[in-house]
């Protein structure tokens, strides 16, 4: 095994010829102007309520998922694995962290930078027993001659610095966790906020001009009127005064004095004003777009929206969590070698498509009724205790084979015999019971 283990062995570590920053298109700074003129990082991307909302949103359904093991066994069915080192790990990755916290920590930052990274810290069997997530912009990942890949990890704060004291600072590609997305090099994703710059530097710079114009009372600016030349320290003061005034939320409704034939012209609201409130809602529709969040879960609810809340919500889990999922088992099941011991990772989802109560109820019956459930397996999943004798599958009446006890049909092998004479009461043509082959159909 290569890694920290390679390193105490004396394996040397050779020095990277070429660097590719994490941040994908972003500078290593991490920010990156937009075209208005706003930078565009994490933390300013995140003011955005829009993109807050998007990506919570993803992280905290991705974080709901519950991971398992299962091995699958020859009939098709999963057998779940105890006892695994990772077992350990989906309760608790690390000492600070549950699993939910840390899930959607690394979901938040593959959403914002497409890249996720976590240190494996191991114990003295080499079975991991800690991830320390690390932040994207804090990364740049290297490219030795040979095609190894280091992780030039830069520690931030005191408890990662005391968590990743045993690792240098050029850390092995075998202890990282990296999982990333849409990439044009195999090595590193893109960052999609710096794919969605323009759109995110629109929303905040609409954001700001909105407050400015709370600030202003709600209303468009003005000029003031003068009949004769004021001096430049006069209109300046003037300007003052009149900002002091009425500027804010707190002076509006407040009643002016003017003096000396001063006069207050109010400009009129532009078309593009009035459309102001339109173009906040396409940013939001812009966001959700790069992000792959129906508008109505981050609130952009319309008339046509309500009427399909389950399929979009059905179509969000199926075209856009199950990717994510499906990304995290695959990377989980190839970093640790569960495909060395036929193992697999799942992550549940059944907690997103829980329905409403009626419909659960009427999926519930139909599975009953259909012979696909039993009834202790539906009261499990709603939380109910079992109840004696509700292990056994009910076989619907009319999917039973002919002839059969539940059809009240006749019994098996009943029929006119082949010669059209019915035998003696208490005889048969074999001396004991009829024979298939002595038996013709009834007409």
């Amino acid at each position: 095994m290569r890694g920290i283990f390679g390193r105490i062995a004396g394996t040397p570590v050779q020095r990277a010829s070429a660097g590719v920053p994490s941040y994908g298109m972003i500078p290593p700074l991490g920010s990156i102007p937009s075209a208005s003129g706003l930078l565009i990082s994490q933390a300013t991307a995140m003011t955005v309520s829009s993109v807050y909302a998007c990506v919570r949103r993803r992280a905290v359904d991705v974080a709901r998922c519950t991971p398992s093991l299962y091995r699958l066994k020859d009939d098709g069915s999963r057998e779940p694995v105890t006892g695994h080192p990772l077992n350990a790990l989906f309760d608790r990755p690390n000492r600070q962290q549950t699993w939910f916290e840390w899930m959607e920590q690394q979901q938040v930052a593959y959403l914002l930078r497409g890249n996720a990274y976590a240190a494996i810290k191991r114990d003295g069997r080499g079975d991991p027993n800690e991830l320390i997530p690390i932040n994207p912009d804090a990364v740049m990942v290297l490219e030795a001659g040979d095609g190894s890949i280091f992780y030039n990890v830069n520690r931030i704060g005191l408890w990662q610095i005391a968590m990743l004291r045993e690792f240098p600072v050029a850390m092995a590609e075998e202890d990282i966790l990296h999982l990333r997305g849409l990439t044009f090099n195999s090595l590193v994703a893109v960052s999609t906020i710096g794919l969605a710059r323009d759109a995110i530097g629109l929303a905040m710079g609409q954001e700001q001009q909105a407050s400015r114009w709370i600030g202003n009372g709600a209303r468009p600016s003005g000029v003031l009127k003068s009949p004769k030349q004021l001096t430049e320290v006069a209109a300046k003061r003037l300007k003052a005064s009149w900002d002091e005034f009425t500027y804010g939320i707190q002076n509006t409704g407040r009643t002016a004095v003017l003096e000396e034939g001063v006069e207050w012209q109010q400009l009129q609201l532009t078309s593009v004003d009035l459309e102001f409130l339109a173009q906040r809602n396409f940013s939001v529709l812009e966001i959700c777009r790069f992000f792959g969040v129906p508008a109505h879960k981050v609130g952009v609810v319309d008339r046509g929206t309500v009427q399909n809340l389950p399929q979009q919500d059905q179509d969000y889990v199926n075209s856009t969590v199950s990717q994510d999922l499906e990304r995290w088992e695959l990377k989980l099941r190839h970093v640790f070698g569960l495909d060395k011991e036929g193992l697999y990772v799942d992550l549940n989802e059944s907690k997103l498509l829980r329905a409403d109560i009626l419909s659960r109820r009427n999926a519930a019956r139909l599975g009953i009724l259909s012979g696909l459930t039993t009834i202790n397996e539906e009261r499990r999943g709603e939380h109910l205790p079992p109840l004696p004798g509700a292990d056994r599958l009910l076989v619907p009446a009319n999917t039973a084979a002919l002839g059969s006890d539940m059809t009240g049909t006749a019994p098996d092998k009943a029929g006119r015999p082949k010669d059209g004479h019915l035998p003696e009461p208490g005889t048969s043509t074999s001396g004991d019971q009829p024979n298939a082959d002595d038996i013709a159909p009834e007409a």
